[in-house]
């Protein structure tokens, strides 16, 4: 697999596609482990403060844009965060399972609206930081 993200990036880096790819920062994953092309752009170390139902770590690379920098700040209360030992486990070993893998609407919406349109939504509260 890392060697199809390598080449799918290098089409990307030579056609000047955009493209924003997501990969888990957590300690021991690979992307963080090896030399990768480029540091990511963006570590969303709680993704429960933009409104997901996971708090884990999560790299964000794009290539050939810039990020904006927005906060759209959609706290999830607590008793819906869900812990890696509450999710389901992979049918297989080596791959994640479907309810590891997922994002909700909401931090979908934040992300897009905070990193790639930079764009302010209604309700949120501006931060001098």
């Amino acid at each position: 697999m890392f060697d199809l993200l390598y080449k799918f990036c290098g089409v990307c880096l030579i056609r000047g596609l955009r493209m924003v790819f997501e990969n888990p920062w957590g300690i021991n994953t690979y992307l963080k482990q090896n030399v990768f092309l480029q540091q990511p752009s963006i570590i969303d170390t709680d993704r429960s403060i933009r409104g997901d139902f996971r708090t884990k770590p999560t790299a964000y690379w794009f290539l050939n844009c810039v990020p904006t920098f927005g906060l759209t700040e959609q706290p999830t209360p607590r008793h819906l965060v869900k812990t890696h030992d509450e999710l389901k486990k992979a049918p297989k070993a080596g791959l994640c399972s479907e309810e590891r893998s997922m994002i909700s609407p909401d931090y979908a919406r934040n992300f897009i609206c905070d990193f790639i349109l930079g764009k302010e939504q209604v309700g949120t509260q501006l931060s001098i930081f």
